[in-house]
Formats: C-alpha cells, structure tokens, sequence
C-alpha cells in the first residue's frame, strides 16, 4: 500500500528512509498489507480481510485463498482488528454483499460503536469521512451474523485483547497454542523498522496519537520480555516476528518463511 513517509510523526521523511535502509528494506515508504488464516479445532477463520484492491491498498486476499485450497464460503468467522479500510476492503463485494457468506464477523464492541455514530462522522474531516462508509458497508453486510465483544474467547483458543489508540476498538487476538502462543497484534505498528525502536513515532491514521503510542509501548515491553511470536498486518513479509529489548531500545527480528511457525 503505497504511504508516504509525511504520514508520520515525530519523525522527518529523510530520517524515516535512513532507517528503513539501514534495516536492509528496499528504500521505499510502501507499507505491507497483511491478513491471517487460523485453521485448526473445527474453525476456518480470517483475521481481517485486507484492502480489497481499494484504492491500490492489497487485492491479492481471494486469491491467495484461492491458491491455499480454501474456500470463501469454508470461512465461519472473520475476527476483526478495527475496521480501516486496509482491513475490511476485501470482507464486502458488489452491492455491499458479504465475500464470505457463512462467516460470523466479530469485532469489540468499542470499534462498532465508534463507526456507527454519527456525531463521530459529522465531526470526522472530508478525508476520514469514506472511512466511515466502508466500515459501516461492511457491518451491514455482515449484520445477520455479526457479534460484538469485550473480552474473552472469541473462538476455542483464541482470546480478544483491547489495544485501543490507533481506533477505539483496536484489538488483537492471541492464540494459544499449549506450550506457545501467538499475539496477531493488528496496527500495533505501520513501519516496524521505525516504530518499533522509535515507538513514540505515530501515524496520521492514529484516532488517538497519544494512547496509540503508549499502548504500542506497552504492548513491546511485554512481548520483548516473553520473547511470544508475532503477527502483524503491516509487518514486513511473512508477518512474524519477535522482539527483544536492550536498554531501552527495542529490536525485531522478523521470522523466515516456515509452514509451522508456532
């Protein structure tokens, strides 16, 4: 998905480069777009549903399915991060019909509310104001089977964490796997190599820039101390890794494409 580097906060375009570079990544401000698919205990789930070829965000989603042997209609529940348009793009077809017509949506009940109200839309800048079409397109499409949540399991083994800051709603969901876990954290990050060992950096697309980065700081204190995998929508391919903390600095190491990750 094509961002440029003025995006962001706390730091200047020319030093956003510099470091994307010297983290070995082709001198180029794009931003990986990412979704996850869980299969195991009788489910077949989707974590988000990518851009959709919106706008030249992603595009590639049913496909990749296609190519994994999975059908859309296999799909019985789309775990939602937080509804941005990088996110839904590809959860809602032609006519606001849903792409994957047996699947529950499920997302916190904070993010459902903060798109659905129109005090929050009328105050929204022109620029945000599609933002809040889509989302609401992809609730409607999904409103027969649609749930919202707090906390909890949202599937057998997967538990929902609220990460509030980038949307109100913003979540991730963790998935136990017996002697490991994985956090797929969401929007935790939009550039890793400068977020993560400048996380006081912030993006334009932050509802709340502040609670973004002090939530984006609490949540790499904890995985760097647990050394527990990642995943995240704009990691750098594959979309894993894990962190450590020297001083005070953080660092990712991004994990090498593997059938079993966990």
């Amino acid at each position: 998905m094509a961002a440029p580097f003025d995006l962001l906060s706390g730091i200047g375009p020319d030093e956003a480069m510099s470091m994307t570079v010297a983290a070995g990544r082709h001198p180029s401000s794009a931003i990986t777009v990412s979704t996850y698919l869980v299969e195991g205990k009788g489910r077949t789930i989707l974590v988000d549903g990518g851009g959709g070829g919106i706008g030249g965000r992603g595009g590639r989603l049913h496909a990749s399915l296609t190519a994994a042997n999975v059908d859309a209609r296999a799909i019985d529940r789309i775990l939602l991060t937080h509804a941005h348009p990088d996110h839904i793009g590809g959860l809602v077809g032609a006519l606001s019909s849903p792409q994957f017509p047996n699947a529950e949506l499920v997302m916190h009940e904070a993010e459902f509310a903060f798109w659905s109200d129109d005090a929050n839309l009328s105050r929204a800048p022109d620029a945000m104001k599609p933002f809040f079409q889509g989302a609401r397109s992809a609730f409607e499409a999904y409103a027969a089977r649609r749930r919202t949540i707090s906390a909890g399991e949202v599937a057998p083994g997967i538990v929902i964490e609220h990460l509030p800051g980038h949307t109100p709603g913003h979540s991730a969901y963790r998935i136990d796997g017996g002697d490991a876990s994985l956090l797929i954290w969401g929007d935790i990050v939009h550039y890793p190599d400068i977020q993560v060992p400048r996380p006081d950096v912030t993006i334009a697309f932050d509802v709340d820039q502040k609670a973004a980065a002090e939530t984006r700081k609490r949540v790499l204190e904890r995985v760097s101390a647990t050394g527990e995998l990642v995943a995240g929508m704009h990691l750098n391919f594959p979309g894993f890794a894990r962190l450590s903390k020297t001083g005070q600095s953080f660092e990712i190491r991004h994990e090498p494409w593997s059938a079993e990750l966990i």
